[in-house]
């Protein structure tokens, strides 16, 4: 009985530091946050598509490394980290778009803290939350996290370049 409800406890607390993370990330990375809205705003389908090969190739790859004992498992982690990493920049750019739709009026850290908890319930909803929802919110996630990371902007061109 006890096991349970530490267990509940664990899932509560994490769902509730994500959604912290999810308010902070856009002011500790805003250009970055911000490249990752529009990509998700622009072309969700690439990011879509972008994520879900990155997770099957690192899913693979972590899957590879956790059978090579205790350094093979601690390399497993750190790739499993960075890609949660990535997919956090990613969500934070989808808490903004979603955030810009359902109070188009109003900003700031509650409006962010309250969007945070309704995609982390939407999630949390039995099976179409959990195999639906979730993973595409991940996998576009990750998706414009690693487009954002990765690609760099284009170099500014002078008069003399041509």
């Amino acid at each position: 009985m006890a096991e349970g409800l530490s267990i509940i406890i664990i899932i509560l607390f994490s769902w509730g530091t994500l959604a912290a993370l999810l308010v902070l990330l856009p002011a500790l990375l805003p250009g970055r946050v911000a490249r990752a809205q529009q990509l998700v705003q622009n072309r969700p389908g690439r990011t879509f598509v972008i994520g879900l090969v990155n997770a099957l190739f690192f899913g693979v790859l972590i899957l590879i490394f956790s059978q090579g004992g205790d350094l093979g498992s601690l390399i497993a982690l750190m790739i499993l980290s960075a890609l949660l990493a990535v997919t956090a920049v990613g969500l934070a750019g989808i808490n903004q778009i979603v955030q810009g739709r359902l109070y188009p009026n109003d900003g700031g850290v509650k409006v962010g803290l309250k969007t945070a908890v309704l995609l982390i319930a939407a999630g949390l909803v039995p099976l179409l939350g959990w195999l639906v929802l979730t993973p595409i919110l991940l996998l576009i996630g990750l998706g414009a996290g690693i487009i954002t990371l990765v690609r760099r902007k284009k170099a500014e061109t002078t008069p003399f370049d041509s």
